[in-house]
């Protein structure tokens, strides 16, 4: 996995390219910490570019929220499609986020 940081519109965004798993959880915490040490504390991920997610996966983005809200941030989820929203529905995790169609409507 792949995962590119900015700032646009006040926020952090994290871009996430490949799989996200147990092999690549890390690479997320990583990314979320680069945004943060920069002063960001609402973030928004987007996942357009995520071509998987399993279980582990979902609990690093859970995992992540909590550090971001617990900073006093929030976190948005933009771009959740196909198997990666599937996924989320099946095992009740869609309410457990902020999810938003397109990326400019999180900023």
């Amino acid at each position: 996995m792949s995962a590119w940081v900015r700032q646009e519109s006040g926020r952090g965004v994290v871009a996430l390219s490949g799989e996200l798993d147990i092999a690549s959880a890390s690479c997320l915490a990583d990314a979320v910490g680069v945004a943060l040490r920069g002063g960001r504390r609402d973030l928004v991920v987007d996942v357009a570019r995520l071509g998987f997610c399993d279980s582990e996966g979902l609990e690093a983005l859970l995992r992540i929220q909590d550090d971001v809200t617990g900073e006093g941030g929030t976190m948005t989820l933009t771009h959740v499609h196909g198997r990666i929203r599937r996924v989320m529905e099946l095992t009740g995790l869609a309410s457990a986020f902020t999810i938003v169609p397109e990326q400019r409507t999180a900023l």
